[in-house]
């Protein structure tokens, strides 16, 4: 599955799955190094995805202000 074809909710859950992961601390720092990439490539894309929610919301916002 594609990045960007990932929900919010399942790029997380990745994201912790690789966390959980990273914390044991018992895998071959190669294998750490592209969970690491890994990792820092889904908060990214969770923060985007954040961001554009965000931005909808505030277009809410300011069209409820608006009538």
């Amino acid at each position: 599955m594609a990045k960007k074809e990932l929900t919010f909710e399942q790029a997380k859950e990745k994201l912790d799955g690789i966390v959980d992961k990273l914390s044991s601390g018992n895998l071959p720092i190669d294998q750490m190094v592209k969970l690491y990439e890994e990792g820092a490539e889904l908060s990214q894309y969770c923060l985007s995805l954040l961001g554009a929610y965000e931005a909808r919301l505030d277009q809410v916002d300011k069209s409820l202000m608006e009538e």
